[in-house]
């Protein structure tokens, strides 16, 4: 296999990752499976055909299993609703806490020399880390009786502590997705602790960590990056749509819409556009109604506005197939540093204005 050469810091060539590595990074990338992986790799430190692949698993077994994983969580929710008066406050935290455990054991044991064994394992550790948030939810609430954000708060970051680290196990989009909801939830609640808080300076922090999580992803540092494309966006929208009711209100949300479009054209990532497209639906509608309540002049004018962007892009289409562009579907991962460093930028900003917002 022909190697490359990567240029260090000092400007000297270096001889790239072992295969090793660079498998791993393009299971990461979602470029190849982990089978295809194994299977490359044992090819090439054997120096000759690789092995015929392992037969396929039977979708009955895989929904066996994710049936089973179910029924575990259903069974902890079933006995602890039905003896919850009965039950001390210890006894319901240690039935979901037995039951998480559970779910981490089998999706632990479960095979992974096929696809079905690593997306059934993502399914039982998401379960495991839904049984582990009722746990310490039961605990925070009824039995620290803390005040609600608190309680909250605390619950979405053990949530999130404990879904990071399986995610860095198994790096799937729905542990993914699982990770970023609980620190979304973490950033609001917390937010939400500040005196001058009355719900929208809690959707602005929610806003800046998904642009944050939206940077990080498009540096390929969250895999996969479509889960991060999905996270980032839904947090971004859902904190522009909690924000509208003040007068800054709509900074974030023509940011979001504009932003999440522009982003994708540039990177060619058709994940953020269509994310654009679903904020444009979602915000447009509520800043005509804020600045032009009760009036036929913004939606005549949105309509004028949307048929002219249709047509235009009707034209580029035409054009583009003359030409030989890039596909739009092509995206270009950014350079990670730059990534880091946007994020860090960005959420060092928006803190300092949540701050600020919320204590005055």
């Amino acid at each position: 296999m022909a190697r490359t050469e990567e240029r260090g810091d000092d400007g000297a060539g270096a001889t790239a990752d072992p295969l090793a590595d660079r498998l791993a990074r393009w299971v990461r990338m979602e470029l190849i499976t982990d089978e295809q992986a194994r299977r490359i790799l044992e090819a090439e430190e054997g120096g000759g055909p690789a092995q015929a692949p392992a037969r396929a698993v039977s979708p009955v077994a895989e929904a066996l299993g994710y049936v089973g994983g179910v029924l575990v969580l259903v069974a902890a929710v079933t006995l602890t609703g039905r003896y919850w008066t009965e039950l001390p406050v210890g006894g319901r935290i240690a039935i979901a806490l037995v039951a998480a455990a559970l779910l981490l054991g089998i999706g632990a044991a479960v095979p992974q020399a096929h696809d079905a064994g690593r997306r059934l394992r993502a399914v039982t550790w998401t379960l495991s880390v839904v049984a582990l948030g009722f746990g310490v939810g039961v605990l925070t609430d009824e039995a620290m009786q803390l005040r609600s954000e608190v309680h909250v708060m605390l619950t979405g970051a053990a949530c999130a502590a404990y879904a990071g680290v399986l995610w860095w196990r198994l790096r799937v989009a729905l542990l993914h997705l699982v990770l970023a909801a609980a620190v979304f939830v973490t950033v609001g609640a917390a937010t939400a602790l500040l005196p001058g808080d009355d719900g929208e300076v809690a959707g602005l922090a929610v806003w800046g960590a998904g642009v944050a999580w939206l940077l990080l992803g498009w540096g390929d540092l969250l895999p996969p990056w479509q889960a991060a494309d999905v996270a980032g966006a839904a947090a971004v929208i859902v904190g522009a749509a909690v924000t509208l009711d003040e007068y800054w209100g709509p900074a974030p949300a023509l940011l979001t819409m504009v932003g999440l479009v522009a982003a994708g054209v540039a990177v060619r990532d058709l994940w953020l556009t269509g994310a654009g497209t679903v904020a444009t639906l979602t915000l447009v509608p509520a800043l005509s109604q804020k600045w032009f309540p009760d009036t036929l002049a913004a939606p005549i004018t949105l309509l004028v506005a949307g048929a002219l962007l249709v047509t235009l892009a009707v034209r580029g289409i035409g054009r583009a197939r003359r030409g030989g562009r890039r596909a739009f579907g092509e995206r270009r991962p950014g350079p990670p540093r730059t990534a880091v460093a946007g994020a860090a930028v960005v959420g060092v900003a928006t803190a300092a204005v949540v701050v600020a917002l919320g204590l005055s």
